[in-house]
């Protein structure tokens, strides 16, 4: 781990002294390692350095929140020169924290979207950017980073333009309206080539936006942008069950001249839009080194836990995850939930409301909000209240985006497609989980810490949890309880009560087990050992079936 943060400063010193390689650098260390901290040094050492007195610095950060954050964490160990920082987002008052004149500050902070509203122009033209007359040579993109905007426009959305482009030409919106018609009879995975609406009508996307005003939801007028983006272009239709049909492509919104930056993200190494990147020669990944998670227990309930299914069963499931809570009343917790839907309700709420009376220390994030906070990082049980999953419209977009790969070009395989849904459900629940205590380092791994989780197997969370955090250990979360009878609840009181009174390690035969409670030796494999819920029962109780090569003979505690 020392290592490769030393990596991670060299490429920024290589950068500050502009001997760095044209390219993007990936410092891939997991949540809690210190990548932050590094760069926090970095850049007060940078300040102090009168041979680098010249050098600018650009930091990209995510959200507002993360900037104030980062503005505080900077200065935790050695105040900055009041001089020495600018902050440049739509937040006036978060503005005014820094160097009123950006362009005289050493080090400028700003948002992924403040670069993504280039929408490909250079950073060497942008002079406010410049430091010193010229561009920032340090740059660092903190978080999630992709090359090019992903496009997914649903032809509901679309609809919702109609009525401004109505004001604009009658024609132009029957026209957009027809292509709907016409995506929406096409079969899923199709090309279709979008028409000219400005060639064709003379309207360019400024008309549009003018005749929107500034009312109008941003949403809209992204889908503006992007229709206009794909104006005489292919794009590939994906139809979904529930989220219809949508045009997808991808359109440069970064400056082409961004390199050499370095992004810091901890899902660097689970996420596979990263090795599209690699592969095109755009990457170069500084060394790794994976955190271990042994002490780390994930509780995993087999069930649906996406939007729709939190709209259909929400208050079933919110019970739960309240009775979850309950059964360590004394601890603090953390839960993550859906932001809350028109129809299936406010799930905070609902939570709230089942563990009404009881005495208990939670808190909530949402699903969106769950990235780049360190607030959280004492609280030893966390909640995964449902998971996040794209459309298949979303993934291939992605895709696309980073391979450099147009609907005329190719289609994407669904073999594809499933390693970019795998690689963002690594994501989503590395960077979740890590929000608890779970983030913090204690030597190479990471200290005690219970991690409860809703979603259906079928999307392969099993083998996403095992990779993203090795050496976890994976139990089953089943919300009644174990459901003990017969035999086996009968084995199961036997071993309980002896594991209050023996010594770890200590061992006990399977046939003195048996004889215990009234059963035949040669039934006891068959009837109590071979028992799913007699294993998960054993699981609970920390005791493992121990033995010879070819069979086990005792339990062990």
């Amino acid at each position: 781990m020392w290592e490769a943060l030393s990596d991670q400063a060299k490429a920024m010193e290589a950068m500050a002294d502009g001997t760095a390689l044209p390219t993007l650098y990936l410092s891939s260390l997991d949540p809690g390692v210190g990548k932050t901290q590094a760069l926090y040094a970095f850049v007060r050492n940078l300040v102090r350095s009168p041979t680098h007195a010249g050098v600018g610095v650009l930091i990209c950060l995510g959200r507002l929140e993360e900037v104030r954050s980062f503005l505080q964490g900077m200065n935790t160990f050695g105040v900055l020169p009041p001089t020495a920082v600018a902050v440049m987002t739509s937040d006036a008052a978060l503005n005014a924290l820094g160097h009123p004149v950006p362009q005289e500050a050493q080090v400028l902070v700003t948002t992924h979207q403040r670069l993504e509203r280039m929408r490909g122009r250079r950073l060497s033209d942008a002079s406010a950017f410049f430091y010193q007359g010229k561009p920032r040579a340090v740059r660092v993109w903190d978080e999630s980073f992709l090359p090019a905007r992903a496009v997914v426009l649903n032809t509901n959305v679309i609809g919702g333009l109609l009525e401004t482009l109505s004001t604009i030409n009658p024609d132009l919106r029957a026209r957009i309206k027809a292509m709907m018609d016409e995506v929406e009879g096409l079969p899923d995975n199709s090309a279709y080539t979008v028409p000219d609406f400005g060639a064709e009508f003379g309207v360019g996307l400024p008309k549009v936006n003018r005749a929107m005003g500034r009312r109008v939801p941003t949403r809209l007028k992204d889908a503006a942008a992007d229709l206009w983006h794909l104006s005489g272009r292919t794009a590939n239709v994906r139809c979904g069950d529930r989220d219809g049909w949508s045009l997808v492509d991808y359109r440069d919104s970064l400056p082409p001249d961004m390199v050499p930056m370095l992004i810091l993200d901890a899902s660097g190494r689970v996420r596979a839009t990263y090795d599209d990147m690699e592969a095109r020669g755009l990457l170069v990944r500084l060394q790794s080194a994976v955190k271990r998670y042994d002490n780390l227990t994930v509780h995993l309930w087999d069930k649906g836990g996406g939007k729709s299914s939190f709209a259909l069963h929400g208050d079933e499931l919110c019970k739960e995850v309240a009775r979850t809570v309950l059964t360590k009343p004394q601890e603090p917790w953390l839960i993550i939930v859906h932001k809350p839907h028109p129809t299936g309700g406010d799930y905070e709420r609902l939570i709230r409301q089942h563990l009404q009376g009881a005495d208990v220390d939670v808190a909530f994030l949402t699903w969106g909000n769950h990235i780049a906070t360190n607030a959280y990082v004492d609280r030893p049980n966390v909640i995964l209240a449902g998971t996040l999953f794209y459309g298949t419209a979303q993934y291939e977009a992605l895709k696309r985006s980073v391979a450099d790969q147009r609907a005329s070009d190719a289609c994407v395989s669904a073999e594809a497609l499933a390693k970019v849904k795998a690689g963002e459900t690594m994501h989503h629940l590395l960077q979740a989980l890590c929000r608890a205590s779970v983030r913090r380092c204690v030597g190479d791994g990471c200290p005690p810490t219970n991690a409860y989780v809703i979603g259906n197997n079928r999307h392969g969370f099993q083998g996403a949890l095992a990779e993203a955090f090795p050496g976890a250990t994976v139990r089953p979360w089943r919300p009644e309880g174990l459901k003990l009878t017969g035999y086996v609840a009968k084995a199961i009181a036997y071993l309980s009560e002896m594991a209050k009174a023996v010594e770890a390690g200590t061992k006990v035969r399977f046939k003195e087990v048996a004889q215990a409670i009234g059963m035949k030796p040669e039934n006891f494999n068959r009837d109590v050992r071979e028992h799913p819920i007699f294993s998960e029962a054993l699981d609970e109780l920390g005791i493992v079936e121990v033995g010879g090569v070819s069979r086990k003979t005792s339990f062990q505690f």
